[in-house]
C-alpha cells in the first residue's frame, strides 16, 4: 500500500500547502480520500487525471474536504462531448448519506445541471460499516465534527490490507469513533487543527491526538489539516507529550508505504 498526501491544508490554500486529499495505491486500484481545494493540480503534478481514479471515498461534505468533487466529476461529464472515446472508466463515489444528491444540488446551484439523469458515476451511501473493495477492508466510523453549530456527518476511515492499517481520522473532536478506528493503526493521519488546550467542539487538540494515538496502540502519526496559527508551533512535540511513537509533521506530496 502506497500513501500519497495530496494536501495537508484547509481553506488555506498556499504555495505549500493544499487542501486535504489522500491517494492510497494498491492492488493495481487507486482510491481518493476527500477532494479538497487543489486536488486536480496535485494529481497533475504527479502524473495522474481524474479517469486514472477507481474509487473516491469522502470523510464528510465541508467544501475545504470536497471543492474539487464537483470540477473532478465535470471531467467525466464534458469528455461526452469533446472525446470520442465512449468506453472510459469512471470512478465509484463512496460518502455520507446524500452523497449524489450533493453533487445534484451543487450542479444547479453552480448553474450547471450536468447531472440530471446521468449514470455513469456510480454513488455509494455509508453509514457505520465495512467495504470490502478489491480486497480491502475498509470500515468508516462515525465521527463528531460541529462547526459553525452544525453537526457534520462526518467519520472517520480506516483501511486494512495485509494485517497493514492506515486511519484517516478526517475532521473530528476527540470520541469514541476515532478511537475505534485507530486501533492498532500502523499510520494515522490525524486532523491537527489545534494546539494543545485550543480544541473545541470542531476539531480535537495535539494533546486529544497523543491520547487517542497512546491508548489505541498506533505506530506512527502524521499530522495534517493545518491551520496558518499553527505554521510556528512544535505540533509534534506536544502530541508526544501524550504519546511515545513516532509523529511527523505531514507536508504535501509525502509518500508513505506499508
Amino acid at each position: 500500500m502506497k500513501i500519497t498526501i495530496l494536501g495537508t491544508g484547509t481553506f488555506y490554500v498556499t504555495n505549500e500547502r493544499s487542501a486535504q486529499s489522500y491517494l492510497i495505491e494498491t492492488n493495481n486500484k487507486k482510491i481518493l480520500i476527500d477532494c479538497g481545494p487543489g486536488t486536480l493540480k496535485q494529481l497533475a503534478k504527479i502524473g495522474l487525471k481524474p479517469d486514472d481514479i477507481d474509487y473516491i471515498f469522502l470523510s464528510h461534505f465541508h467544501a475545504d474536504h470536497t471543492s474539487d468533487l464537483f470540477a473532478f466529476q465535470m471531467n467525466f461529464r464534458l469528455k461526452d462531448f469533446f472525446s470520442d472515446e465512449k468506453d472510459y472508466k469512471t470512478p465509484i463515489i463512496y460518502g455520507p448519506k446524500g452523497i449524489e444528491e450533493f453533487t445534484r444540488k451543487l450542479s444547479h446551484v453552480y448553474q450547471l445541471p450536468a447531472f440530471d439523469n446521468y449514470d455513469r458515476i456510480k454513488y455509494v451511501p455509508y453509514n457505520n460499516q465495512e467495504i470490502i473493495v478489491d480486497n480491502l477492508r475498509i470500515n468508516t466510523f462515525g465521527v463528531s465534527h460541529n462547526a459553525f453549530g452544525v453537526q457534520a456527518d462526518a467519520f472517520s476511515i480506516r483501511i486494512e490490507e495485509n494485517n497493514k492499517v492506515f486511519v484517516y481520522s478526517g475532521d473530528t473532536i476527540k470520541c469514541e469513533g476515532v478511537e475505534k478506528a485507530s486501533e492498532n493503526a500502523d499510520i494515522f493521519i490525524c486532523d491537527a487543527s489545534y494546539s494543545k488546550g485550543k480544541g473545541g467542539a470542531a476539531h480535537m487538540d495535539t494533546l486529544d491526538i497523543g491520547e487517542i494515538a497512546e491508548k489505541s496502540n498506533v505506530k506512527k502519526v502524521i499530522l495534517t489539516h493545518f491551520y496558518p496559527n499553527t505554521n510556528s508551533v512544535d505540533l509534534c512535540a506536544e502530541v508526544k507529550e501524550k504519546f511515545n511513537g513516532e509523529v511527523v509533521r505531514g507536508e504535501d506530496l509525502m509518500e508513505i508505504k506499508l
